[in-house]
């Protein structure tokens, strides 16, 4: 599979890279892991004339913390969120989802922001960002915004991002009082592969630890974008954590009615809705009995 030809500029600086975006408009492209712009451009679904590289910007590749909040830089790789010791700590969630992107190769070299936007229905990583509400800096030359990742996916392989923006660095508010958090993916046995199936939970108590404050639902790779389940979260959310345990199953049968499973190549319809009661029934008792046993972050 040849590549058409291509004009490739290494931008210096996150401004650089605008202009040149700015300038090309949607005949440019930017790369910066490349796993999933290069296959697509081998296939030809996509055929930019300018690729804009992005890998000396380091300032677009950081994991900050404060009391408060993580920001994490849109060039960051995979492999380092997922060692990264503070994010192990308070967003656990979030580093076993990355965690389970493609090979340790794919994991070395991919980028966040580079999974975010390439907007596959089973990106790993939305789901976890999706129960963590995180929000999406967007830069141009003519400003930053502030974008939630629930209004960020448009479509399969389709994003909001307009021509001449930048997903510039992704933010997570840090749980307040004692949270915790699971992720599970299906794929094919012992195969390097895209989600089948993937289910997010997120919890998080009020300050005595007692009942539930926040609850988060999300899942990948049954519908055309990542989704949450909001009327399912509803269930729990307010409930103590014994009464909590014990409407899991209802909580469950909304969320797998609201997620609309598709039918494509890879699984049924039928398949992913199983799937997900199976994998949002564990994943909820775990958090919950987590955090009943004084577990958590």
């Amino acid at each position: 599979m040849r590549i058409r030809p291509f004009d490739y500029w290494v931008a210096p600086g996150l401004d650089e890279a605008l202009d040149e975006l700015d300038r090309y408009g949607a005949d440019a492209k930017v790369i910066a892991g490349g796993t999933d712009l290069v296959l697509n451009m081998k296939k030809k679904n996509i055929q930019p004339r300018r690729i804009i590289s992005l890998h000396n910007l380091n300032e677009l590749d950081f994991i900050q913390s404060d009391d408060c909040r993580v920001r994490i830089g849109a060039l960051t790789k995979h492999a380092d969120i997922a060692s990264n010791p503070f994010l192990k700590k308070h967003l656990p969630i979030l580093c076993e989802a990355v965690g389970l992107i493609g090979s340790w190769q794919i994991r070395n070299v991919g980028t966040i922001g580079g999974n975010l936007c390439n907007a596959s229905p089973a990106a790993d990583s939305a789901p976890a960002l999706l129960v963590l509400n995180a929000q999406l800096i967007v830069a141009s030359k003519k400003a930053e915004k502030k974008i939630p990742i629930e209004s960020f996916f448009s479509g399969p392989g389709a994003t909001v991002l307009e021509t001449g923006q930048i997903l510039k660095e992704i933010v997570i508010e840090l749980p307040r009082y004692p949270a915790a958090g699971c992720y599970l993916k299906l794929r094919r046995r012992k195969a390097v592969d895209v989600s089948l199936a993937g289910v997010a939970f997120q919890a998080e108590t009020g300050s005595a630890g007692k009942t539930l404050a926040k609850v988060g639902i999300a899942l990948g790779g049954v519908a055309p974008t990542p989704v949450r389940a909001p009327a399912a979260e509803a269930i729990l959310a307010g409930l103590t954590l014994d009464e909590a345990i014990t409407k899991v199953s209802d909580c469950v049968e909304i969320a797998v009615k609201a997620a609309s499973p598709v039918d494509d190549v890879r699984a049924s319809a039928s398949y992913r809705r199983t799937i997900v009661d199976v994998f949002l029934h564990q994943c909820a008792q775990k958090v919950l009995r987590t955090l009943k046993n004084g577990g958590g972050n």
